[in-house]
Order: C-alpha cells, then structure tokens, then sequence
C-alpha cells in the first residue's frame, strides 16, 4: 500500500507541475545551485548546461566546458556511445543533431572507432539537416555486435548479475547520451534509465517484475534499485543529456505532450546529470527514486548545491 502511494504521489506531483515549469522557468534559474555563482575560469565544472537552438554547437560546447574531448578520447581510442535513440516519437529520442557533434569531437580526438552500444531506429538520422553533409562520417559508425556476456555486480542490492553487450567491455571510452523525458513507470528517464539499454528484455524484464510478480510497475523500489545497481557495471566516462525538446506525458515512447528547454547538458558522472534534468520535469531529484539510490552506491553527487555547475546560452 505505501509503494502504491508513493507511486501516486509522485504522479500527481509530476503531473502537475511538469508542464507549467517547462515553458516558464528559464535554465538560469534552474541552474541557480551555488549561491557564489558560476565557477571561476580555472576550476573545471562539474557540470554544464548550455542553451542553445543550435544543438550541434551547444553540445560542441558543453563538451569544451568540461575540458574539451581530450579531456575523454586520445588518440587510438575505441568509443562506444550508448545513445537513446529507438523511438521514432518527437522527444522521444535524443536529436540526432546531439549524436552527431559528439561523434564529430570523438573523431577529432583522434577516436580509431566509434560504435554503437544500442542501434538507432532506421530513419533516426533524417531528422538532422546536417546528415547529409556527415554521412560519411555517419556511414563511419560500427554497429552492435549483438553479442551478450553475463556479469556480476557486487555491489548490486536487487540486481546481482546481468546480461549486458559485449561491447561495453571492448572499448576504451564510454559515452552516454540520454535524453530528459517521462517515464510511465519511474517518472523520469535521463542517464541512469538509459544503461538498460544494454541489456536485452530477459534482464529488463527482472527489473520490472522482479520476484513478486506484482505488475510491470507493481515494485518501483525494486525497479529503481535495479537500475541504480546496473551502473555499477561500467561507469561513463561521459554523459550527455538532451533537454531540447523531450515528452511531459506518455514516455518513453510517446507520443505525447511536448516541453522544451533548449538545452544541452553535460556531466561526468550519471548522478549529478539527473539530479539536473529531472527538474526540467518538475521533478526533484530525492523523488526520482533512482537517483539517491545510485548516489548511495558513489556514482555521483545528488546535491546540487555542493556542485559546480555552469550555465550559459550560445
């Protein structure tokens, strides 16, 4: 009864006050966490949010404000890019526009090769008005193998192994690009929600019915502890979120109806990313039951006002 509470609880909350903050609150005030203002010049952010209406140049930029790509790929580099990217729906799926500028940095970074962790929709990069010139560089990307290695998380608290791509493991730099959208179920999808990605729906599957068989969304608690323990399989060295235009209902797959922020943000750890966006929901990041169960296990700060977050409009 109290998980059945809770669940309403936060749909309500979401609900209510998702859509009305989208359009109004401007990122500047969403970023407002420290009251000294943003970092000074030398001391690296632990995050970055950039406004832009051009997302290849803001996610260029929020890439070049967490020390630039050599700050993530060197020279010989095998990077894999975990991209939310399977549903046609509009916000659904992170603009391609996004994927593009962080394969572009890779390649300059000197990246040997670049894949897929989860394969895009056929169609997903029609959307860019930029493919057409990149579609060499498009063409360049090395699918998922397909092949799957099982593993155990130690740390895990509901999830003790998993079967995961094989390819997570074979590269050298790993990038998660999520984006800031509803869940039907857990309320927010953003960096932690995406790792399920790599994993087929025999895993997935444990993480909604568990051992209780009580419903697809009948144990949250056991659903958002298996998410948080999956990121302890490999963390990013990298992560991206697309909050441009994202779903406030009817996630993940939509369709359904739209916010927008303009925005990129970007972070090195899952954590702090999502403790971030999920706000552009109307969410906080103690009621995203993932997030503070993730921090518990160190994968990054949930508090946003002990961060050093930089936001800015190109």
């Amino acid at each position: 009864m109290d998980m059945i509470t809770r669940r309403s609880f936060l749909k309500k909350s979401a609900c209510m006050t998702g859509g009305a903050l989208l359009s109004s609150v401007p990122l500047s005030v969403l970023a407002q966490t420290k009251p000294q203002g943003s970092p000074s010049p030398e001391m690296t952010p632990d995050l970055v949010a950039v406004k832009s209406k051009d997302l290849f140049v803001g996610t260029q930029k929020a890439i070049q404000e967490l020390g630039g790509i050599e700050a993530f790929v060197r020279r010989g580099d095998r990077v894999g890019l975990l991209v939310n990217s399977p549903f046609k729906n509009i916000g659904a799926s992170v603009h391609p526009d996004v994927t593009l500028a962080v394969i572009e940095q890779c390649l300059q970074g000197g990246a040997k090769e670049i894949r897929y962790l989860k394969d895009p929709y056929r169609g997903y990069w029609e959307r860019s008005a930029r493919s057409g010139e990149l579609e060499n560089m498009i063409k360049s990307l090395k699918y998922e193998s397909g092949d799957r290695v099982k593993v155990d998380i130690p740390g895990g608290v509901a999830l003790k192994d998993a079967s995961v791509t094989k390819d997570l493991f074979e590269c050298d730099v790993f990038i998660n690009i999520s984006i800031t959208k509803h869940h039907e179920g857990v309320h927010y999808s953003g960096a932690l929600k995406n790792m399920m990605g790599l994993c087929p729906f025999t895993t997935n599957s444990f993480f909604h019915w568990g051992t209780l068989r009580l419903g697809w969304y009948g144990d949250l608690d056991h659903t958002n502890q298996c998410i948080a323990d999956l990121n302890l399989v490999k963390k990013p060295n990298l992560c991206i979120s697309d909050a441009s235009t994202f779903l406030t209902e009817n996630g993940p797959f939509g369709p359904g109806k739209l916010g927008s922020a303009e925005s990129v943000v970007a972070s090195t750890n899952p954590v702090s990313l999502d403790a971030f966006c999920c706000r552009f929901l109307g969410l906080q990041p103690e009621n995203v039951l993932m997030i503070p169960k993730a921090s518990r296990h160190g994968l990054g700060n949930m508090n946003l006002s002990r961060l050093r977050i930089k936001s800015l409009s190109v």
